[in-house]
């Protein structure tokens, strides 16, 4: 559907006193997207162009949507929050189009369905104002209550409203389509609200009401609709994504042991015969593919996982590829852009930060592997740790095919370890080692027999001599 003759108006200046962080709520990420990105992106889609009113943490709102948004959004700031009402007005020079479609920037759940939906009521009817309604009985709740007595229909603020919730049991969504004639024509005559001294937009409705302009509404689900004010809202509307994020994974083929304890993000990925234990995360982009297994507790941010590969219990993995076939953890830590090809095995306590390791390598046991190239069918031994950082610069190195690096091996950087090498284990290689060469670097053992039986002497009468002075 294509919408010529509409624009639409994001509210996106209120300063959210109640989430209590002095920063905006719309740029809380909601299953890895900032809250304000689900309503432009929804506009950007249907291209409506649109205007976001901004004013509290202005800046940081427009650096996320001049991020996402190259075109078609525009800006104008409200200096002094006075209201909605106040807001609309604030842009009312940039209005170019025969409808104005207005939205509050905290609905991340709204549908593009739903603006379509509206649209279409709005030109059956010919109305000049339709508004969304949901029905909500929840005396709790903030939001603006329908209340209709014949003909004439008004928007009663929560904080004002006194008369019985089950007589009037829908509440305002807070998406509008109004004709751009009658609201030019009635957006100075806005008066403030004699108990927070603001303008709402929701007067609007009365006042159309009262002029006996038609008037339609359209009934959407309350949870496509939710506001969110609060980190309690805000947890209840990421429930809702990520409950339809998981569903959705389901169909298409993956088992989750435990669907309840998992955070995944909107753009990830799963592919189907995957099995996802308790408490897993995957965040940003990640993408899983086929037959994996992502065991638990494990956390995966902006991760590449091919085929057939096992993540095993508490493992942490950000910003790197995993190629198929591999197995990681329980206990790894893969960071910062780090490639890890087929077969390869990093096991207990393995930490690998932007490094190279080829096809069929493994380390198994409590390793440091830094900015490091390891080639193929390498062993590198239990504790070994590359020395890459000599407290200003950090250093680089290659570890090639068929080498074997010993246990409690310290390798400092720069250093090469040249094809099918060895190095002693409990070494430290300084030095390049050439190919097919054996590698010693520690110091000779010397046994003085006899000698336990002294220290454990000289022990005790320093305990003695302790005990006397006490």
């Amino acid at each position: 559907m294509i919408f010529q003759d509409v624009q639409a108006i994001v509210l996106a200046a209120g300063k959210a006193t109640r989430f209590k962080t002095n920063t905006s709520k719309l740029v809380e990420k909601l299953c890895g997207q900032e809250m304000i990105l689900f309503i432009t992106k929804a506009l950007e889609d249907l291209q409506i162009h649109t205007i976001i009113i901004v004013g509290h943490q202005k800046e940081a709102v427009m650096e996320v949507l001049k991020k996402h948004h190259s075109s078609n959004i525009d800006f104008v700031t409200q200096e002094k929050q006075e209201g909605t009402g106040h807001a609309v007005l604030c842009s009312k020079s940039t209005w170019h189009k025969d409808l104005i479609l207005i939205m509050n920037g905290d609905m991340p759940l709204v549908t593009e369905t739903i603006i379509e939906q509206l649209y279409n009521k709005h030109k059956e009817t010919n109305a000049t104002i339709t508004l969304a309604i949901a029905h909500d009985t929840d005396p709790s709740g903030a939001y603006g209550r329908i209340v209709q007595n014949g003909n004439k229909l008004a928007i009663i603020e929560a904080k004002e409203f006194t008369a019985d919730i089950e007589d009037h049991p829908f509440i305002n969504a807070g998406i509008y389509l109004i004709n751009r004639q009658f609201l030019e024509s009635v957006i100075d005559l806005l008066a403030r609200n004699k108990i927070s001294n603001e303008f709402y937009i929701t007067d609007l409705i009365k006042m159309a009401s009262d002029k006996g302009e038609p008037i339609s509404t359209l009934t959407v689900p309350f949870d496509r609709i939710r506001g969110i004010n609060t980190f309690r809202e805000f947890w209840a509307a990421e429930q809702i994504l990520r409950s339809e994020i998981i569903n959705h994974l389901m169909i298409e083929g993956v088992r989750f042991q435990l669907p309840q304890t998992n955070h995944i993000d909107l753009y990830v990925s799963v592919g189907a015969g995957t099995q996802i234990d308790a408490g897993v995360q995957l965040l940003g982009t990640t993408q899983i593919g086929n037959y994996c297994k992502i065991q638990s507790f494990s956390y995966l941010y902006n991760c590449q996982v091919e085929s057939n590969v096992i993540i095993r219990p508490h493992s942490v993995l950000d910003t790197s590829h995993i190629k198929s076939n591999a197995s990681i953890g329980p206990f790894a830590h893969i960071r910062n852009n780090t490639l890890i090809d087929e077969y390869v095995t990093l096991g207990n306590f393995v930490e690998v930060k932007q490094s190279t390791i080829g096809k069929r390598s493994k380390a198994k046991h409590l390793s440091y592997i830094g900015d490091t190239t390891i080639g193929e069918d390498v062993n590198i031994g239990a504790g070994t740790v590359t020395c890459n950082y000599d407290g200003i610069n950090k250093h680089n190195t290659t570890i090639k095919d068929n080498a074997f690096i010993g246990s409690n091996n310290t390798l400092i950087a720069p250093v090469t370890i040249e094809k099918g090498a060895y190095t002693a284990a409990g070494s430290v290689i300084t030095e390049n080692v050439p190919a097919e060469s054996l590698a010693i670097a520690r110091t000779k053992q010397i046994n003085k027999e006899g000698y336990a039986k002294k220290l454990r002497s000289r022990i005790q009468k320093a305990k003695n001599s302790e005990n006397k002075i006490e």
